[in-house]
């Protein structure tokens, strides 16, 4: 049984550069990587591609659909989606956009067909999204690490984790397969304030998108990310003004990240500065986390670096 049906787009030819991707159920401080998403598909024209069989796919006793119940009656239920869009950017070049719930079941085959997909329509270059709660401040720009399977393009950037060891992510297996196929692949990572990875960070979005954009070429809508972030600072520095141990905080991190830029610094200094673990850290706290919630370290598991899950109301 195929594990996707496929519509042909309307127009044609499609020639998509470019494929972005972010799936939900791995770390994702801020929501950053599914506000970018949501803002892609708000502002820029989009029309599906594949849907994903989410029956083969994914584990609903794991992650249940979310049901509405009204008075005496179900009216109506939110099953998990996982999705091939395409769009076009503000000058309207092709692009590609997978995103949805991270699949539970038959990776090698989700990543095969992922890939026959990328390469059948041409695409050159991937590109994954996401968030990591850092120990930086809200008021300073959102730093954002790339990574990828061809390190002469990266930009000069510290090298945070040397050699590591974890549980691995869909986003994880594509970029390193889709590489393997000879695109160009590549992640980014934004750092999240850690004090509000839990909520919808959209300074870590437009970061994300700005990254997106130079990195691709891509023309990329930022102006909705940027008008919420001025909001979202504006509460948070409410907050903090509201409370001294919260401001003292806040002013700490400052004066942590003013005495070291982090794309300029050393490595030591700019890991001791965003508090980032060590190789060995890294995979005792993912440990840690699967034996807490009952997985069996050992197996192939969505996990995030040392972090508790976040399953905020509303979202899957």
């Amino acid at each position: 049984m195929p594990l996707y049906s496929f519509e042909r787009p309307a127009q044609a030819p499609v020639a998509p550069r470019v494929l972005l991707y972010h799936l939900d159920g791995a770390m994702d401080a801020g929501h950053a990587g599914e506000l970018a998403v949501e803002q892609l598909l708000m502002t820029l024209p989009w029309q599906r591609l594949a849907t994903f069989d989410a029956d083969a796919l994914m584990d609903y006793r794991a992650r249940r659909p979310m049901m509405t119940f009204s008075s005496h009656t179900y009216t109506s239920v939110q099953m998990p989606e996982l999705v091939l869009d395409l769009l076009q950017d503000d000058e309207g070049e092709d692009l590609l956009l997978l995103h949805g719930s991270e699949p539970d079941y038959r990776w090698e085959e989700f990543i095969g067909a992922v890939t026959h997909l990328a390469l059948t329509m041409g695409v050159s270059q991937a590109v994954s999204m996401t968030g990591m709660p850092l120990a930086v401040p809200h008021t300073r720009p959102v730093y954002v690490h790339h990574h990828g399977n061809r390190p002469e393009e990266l930009p000069e950037q510290p090298d945070f984790f040397g050699h590591a060891e974890f549980p691995g992510s869909m986003s994880g297996l594509l970029e390193l397969h889709l590489g393997e196929a000879g695109l160009s692949s590549r992640g980014l990572t934004a750092g999240i304030p850690h004090y509000v990875a839990r909520e919808d960070y959209p300074a870590g979005a437009a970061a994300l998108l700005a990254a997106v954009a130079e990195t691709t070429g891509l023309a990329l809508p930022l102006g909705d990310l940027e008008a919420a972030a001025a909001v979202n600072r504006a509460d948070i520095d409410a907050e903090a003004a509201g409370q001294s141990e919260v401001a003292a905080v806040v002013a700490a991190l400052e004066a942590q990240y003013d005495a070291v830029a982090p794309v300029k610094a050393d490595v030591e200094e700019v890991s001791r500065m965003l508090d980032v673990p060590t190789a060995d850290e890294i995979g005792a706290r993912l440990e840690a986390f699967l034996e807490a919630n009952g997985t069996d370290p050992g197996l192939q598991y969505p996990g995030a670096t040392g972090l508790e899950p976040h399953h905020p109301e509303g979202r899957d």
